[in-house]
């Protein structure tokens, strides 16, 4: 399911999978709780009630349109949100628990894709909901079946099989072009509620996303644990947040987390990266309302928050844009250790001041901050007898490589791996 969320999400949606079972769902092999029973606790009419609580809460973060799509158990859920102030558009997929009376009720754009094989939304009541929907022509409808399926093989497929692997992304195509479809042209930002079937994916990434600090902040590691590590992204924040499954900073936080850490990436620019393509907006106006030091003042509040939940050590890295306001944290002392990845902004006058033990990684070709700028840094720490400092230049690397490079190209795997390995080694030598 994750995985689908992320297709989603790298074509620009905010796709958000809730756990509408409150870590309970179903487990087929609890014969004292056969599915009948599951059910009384978990009704669909209590998750539609969830979901409606949920896109409340999307659009108080300024979305202006909300797709939901519900596999089995969420099909339910997702026809009874197919009303206009909840959602724009909505999609089944083989939904169980559906009736007729159902879709007569529906009244946003909606699309229903079944399986051939299914006795739980069996091709006759398939039938039944396409007359329903044909004497609605004011409604947008679309109604497939997928033949030789059986229920659940959106989600629930093996991937050695070209087949299944065929079936299913043909029906997330389907599900994507719908949102796409029912979507204003017009906006920037693009939303949609994913709602879980009955039993768990167990292909999911490593975190999730809470509100730290006032920030909403992509979370992940052990919560218990007494020492975090904050990232700050670059400004091509579009790149990174949310989306663990192609989010290189997500990943990399994922990483840290196995070494013990409590690892947060808030969005420090409140869903508004830097976009390159806006020309009438370019990064010295961006910068006016995003500048390093409004981060350094919402870092603050992170490091507070973290520290409220018992964190007694906290590092930090940051990239380009995030670098500079980890210098600021490493002049102030709330953190422990420091890590710099690719600089931008950041002085000699600022490596001046520091007061805790930093790392500083930079590029061989970077016109951000040039090698003969960084290796100023150095002789600067090196003159600090009670502060330790680390200064690394990473030949025929460009800026950005840690978190930007070509996943298929073994030159470029290599130095971004070892970046990272080096910013964990310093903080297991400062935090731990």
């Amino acid at each position: 399911m994750t995985r689908i969320a992320d297709k989603l999400a790298n074509e620009g949606y905010y796709a958000v999978v809730p756990d509408f079972f409150y870590g309970d769902p179903w487990d087929p092999e609890n014969l004292d709780r056969p599915e009948p029973i599951w059910e009384k606790d978990h009704e669909q009419e209590k998750g539609a009630e969830d979901a409606k609580r949920i896109i409340e809460a999307l659009k108080g973060k300024g979305a202006s349109s909300v797709g939901a799509a519900g596999f089995s158990w969420g099909g339910k859920v997702a026809v009874d949100l197919a009303k206009p102030g909840l959602t724009k558009a909505v999609v089944l997929l083989y939904p169980s628990g559906v009736t007729v009376d159902d879709i007569k009720g529906v009244q946003v754009p909606i699309a229903i894709l079944c399986a051939e094989v299914d006795t739980l939304c069996p091709p006759e009541h398939v039938k039944q909901y396409e007359q329903a929907l044909a004497a609605k022509p004011e409604v947008g409808s679309f109604v497939k079946l997928f033949p030789g399926v059986a229920h659940g093989w959106a989600v629930r497929y093996n991937e050695d099989d070209p087949e299944a692997v065929k079936a299913a992304e043909e029906a997330h195509q389907d599900m994507l072009t719908w949102f796409d479809k029912f979507r204003k042209r017009s906006e920037n930002v693009r939303f949609t509620v994913l709602l879980k079937p009955s039993n768990p994916d167990p292909n999911g990434g490593g975190g999730h996303v809470e509100k730290i600090g006032g920030l909403d902040t992509y979370v992940t590691g052990p919560a218990n644990s007494k020492l975090a590590v904050l990232l700050i992204s670059d400004i091509m924040a579009e790149a990174h947040y949310f989306t663990p499954g192609n989010s290189y900073l997500l990943k990399l936080a994922d990483k840290v987390a196995t070494a013990g850490y409590y690892v947060v990436v808030p969005d420090f620019f409140y869903g508004d990266p830097y976009n390159p393509e806006n020309a009438d907006r370019p990064v010295l106006v961006w910068l006016k309302d995003h500048g390093p030091d409004k981060g350094f003042e919402d870092a603050k509040r992170v490091i507070e928050a973290l520290k409220g939940k018992g964190v007694s050590s906290v590092g930090a890295a940051g990239f380009c844009w995030g670098a500079k306001v980890v210098v600021e944290l490493a002049k102030s002392g709330p953190i422990k250790a420091a890590v710099l990845l690719h600089p931008s902004l950041v002085t000699v006058d600022d490596i001046k001041d520091v007061d805790t033990p930093i790392s500083i990684l930079g590029a061989e070709i970077d016109k951000v901050s040039p090698p003969e700028l960084v290796r100023q840094f150095e002789p600067i720490l090196a003159a600090k007898s009670g502060v330790d400092g680390h200064v690394k230049i990473f030949p025929k690397v460009v800026h950005g490589w840690t978190v930007r490079y070509n996943e298929d190209d073994p030159e470029a795997v290599k130095p971004a791996e070892e970046a990272h390995q080096d910013m964990l080694e310093w903080f297991d030598n400062y935090l731990k």
